[in-house]
């Protein structure tokens, strides 16, 4: 019965630990993300033939004149 916190408290960790590793995996989906969101507007679409450029799930439209002229998948 006095052992009970002890229980707890590796429930506690357990928890932390496995809530570090689901934030820390998120960030780093993120900053892939963000890294192909970059390459799509600078390497793809980043000459003065497009006028922009959307990124979305590793496919990259370039547009000139509201068309989609390139599309490009990662």
């Amino acid at each position: 019965m006095a052992d009970k916190w002890k229980v707890v408290a590796i429930i506690f960790i357990v928890l932390f630990i496995l809530e570090t590793v689901a934030v820390l995996f998120l960030v780093k989906i993120g900053i892939d993300e963000y890294d192909k969101d970059t390459k799509c507007a600078i390497e793809v679409c980043g000459s003065d033939e497009y006028d922009s450029y959307f990124y979305e799930y590793n496919v990259c439209n370039c547009y000139k004149d509201n068309e989609i002229v390139l599309v490009k998948v990662f």
